[in-house]
């Protein structure tokens, strides 16, 4: 029991529902919270650089067998370097999908790309072509919501508030042991950007959590919550006033405390009633939360809607593995 308790504590504190970040899920048709849009954010949104370098464009939508990393990206994005007219590529390890925003009067057969795409060692097949009208129409609609969200994960829509929220929480964090100016550096720069793939990646990983619980019809009982904030407390030590005031002391509410907490506690129950049930050691429940989460998030349809972010969660992965290797090595 203990060690089931350890691991259910592992993955919903460790892995998703950090108490000390600013997340909430927006659910579909959610106004956010006050604070979120703002008119320099409008503007900021207009100025991305994907939308300069895509307007205009046509997109071609490739299905890519074989990818599992960055070296992955940077081999695929070598391999359509000297072809004139690609204005944008974007490159989805998880799902085995590239995207090519193109201008159509430079590039006209877009077959040469795919065969491209697999002479690199990663074989490609058209999925889908999309006119540079089709592309301004979509685009336009993406900007539309991304004015209040930065994605939607199986229909949960993400606020740009929440990542705004625990962007900087994190950029306090680093400030304070680094110093103010670290995130005018280049290294700082670089590390916001990191920041930014790891936090968007995460609000989606949750949104995708709590969708299969909304979806599956599973709830709290009225006290758990109560109960659980009273064991949660008295482990701290701590009385709920006090609690209350330490928090307002780190400009953290208690209000937005709570909405992390109760997630922390549906995600907690769930994992131990649904999922955990047929695992008798940690090895075995990790590998049954394995399997249900990436049947989920195969599932799950995610739609980004700042596409500057999906370059980042896109270009964040782990390090080549020997599949990448070979390729390398077979080219």
């Amino acid at each position: 029991m203990k060690n089931r308790v350890n691991f259910t504590k592992f993955l919903v504190i460790t892995g998703f529902v950090a108490l000390v970040a600013a997340v909430t899920i927006s659910f579909a048709g959610r106004v956010p919270e006050e604070g979120g849009i703002t008119r320099e954010t409008v503007k900021e949104l207009a100025e991305q650089e994907f939308y300069k370098k895509t307007d205009g464009s046509s997109k071609a939508i490739f299905n890519v067998e074989g990818m599992s990393c960055s070296g992955c990206i940077f081999t695929i994005k070598s391999s359509l370097s000297e072809f004139k007219g690609i204005n944008e590529i974007l490159v989805d390890v998880s799902a085995g999908k590239v995207e090519i925003y193109f201008d159509d009067t430079e590039l006209k057969d877009v077959d040469q790309i795919a065969a491209a795409i697999t002479a690199s060692g990663y074989p490609a097949k058209i999925g889908k072509i999309e006119t540079a009208e089709q592309v301004k129409k979509n685009l336009d609609f993406m900007a539309t919501r991304a004015r209040l969200y930065i994605a939607s994960a199986g229909g949960l829509d993400i606020s740009r508030n929440d990542l705004d929220s625990e962007l900087e929480y994190a950029k306090k964090r680093y400030s304070k042991t680094y110093g103010e100016g670290m995130f005018s550096t280049d290294r700082g720069k670089a590390l916001l950007d990191r920041l930014k793939g790891q936090i968007v990646s995460r609000l989606i990983n949750e949104g995708i959590q709590l969708q299969e619980i909304q979806k599956s019809g599973f709830k709290l009982g009225k006290t758990t919550v109560d109960k659980e904030l009273d064991e949660f407390l008295s482990k701290k030590g701590m009385k709920l006033e006090d609690f209350q005031t330490a928090l307002k002391e780190n400009s953290y509410s208690f209000e937005r405390f709570m909405k992390r907490f109760e997630i922390r506690v549906l995600v907690k129950q769930y994992l131990d009633s649904e999922v955990f049930s047929g695992g008798s050691n940690d090895l075995e429940k990790q590998q049954l939360y394995s399997n249900w989460f990436n049947n989920a998030k195969l599932l799950a349809k995610v739609v980004y809607y700042d596409k500057d972010l999906e370059g980042l969660v896109q270009n964040q992965s782990s390090g080549c593995g020997s599949s990448c290797s070979a390729k390398q090595d077979n080219k």
